[in-house]
């Protein structure tokens, strides 16, 4: 963290910048992760989102069950099977063992029904808490407000954002040597 910092000031300096920041009013923080974890509420959304984590993993187990009962019906009748049963068993099994993964990933995946719902879940509290900071930023004063969870700006006053003025100086040929 101190050598983004560090970063982002030599940068501001040779961009001339610098100044700009150092006449900033009020910066603030929130640590977001602390407030999910102390929020009031955090305990009922949780619970809401473990009831369906529950639900998925049962669903799971006998998936589990099925494909392990699959298998032992193949290895308890093996020498009894011709091939083509044989082959048709292993097949039912390998088509079973598919439909697991799939909704494995289907759940618990990068964008799965359990990432969904805890989304879902939180989105009216995130909402609220955005504009709570807002609130807060504007009244208080404040210029920026960051979130020290996540290392991210969450509140900036009309006039911080020095974007423009950077790609100005870039597009004019300044900045460079």
């Amino acid at each position: 963290m101190k050598r983004q910092i560090a970063i982002m000031f030599a940068a501001l300096t040779m961009l001339g910048a610098l100044p700009l920041v150092s006449v900033a009013g009020d910066l603030a923080y929130v640590h977001s992760e602390r407030i999910r974890i102390e929020y009031d509420g955090a305990r009922d959304i949780d619970n809401q989102l473990q009831a369906s984590v529950n639900d998925w993993k049962a669903e799971a187990r006998e998936m589990e069950s099925g494909i392990r009962g699959l298998m032992t019906e193949l290895e308890n009748q093996q020498l009894m099977l011709s091939n083509e049963a044989l082959v048709e068993k292993q097949q039912a099994i390998q088509e079973q063992q598919l439909v697991y993964e799939s909704f494995l990933n289907d759940v618990w995946g990068m964008s799965g029904l359990a990432a969904r719902r805890e989304a879902e879940l939180w989105q009216p509290v995130i909402e609220r808490i955005n504009a709570i900071i807002q609130e807060i930023g504007s009244e208080g004063e404040y210029d920026m407000i960051f979130d020290a969870s996540m290392g991210s700006i969450v509140y900036a006053a009309p006039g911080t954002d020095l974007t423009q003025q950077v790609m100005d100086t870039l597009n004019e040929g300044g900045g460079t040597e």
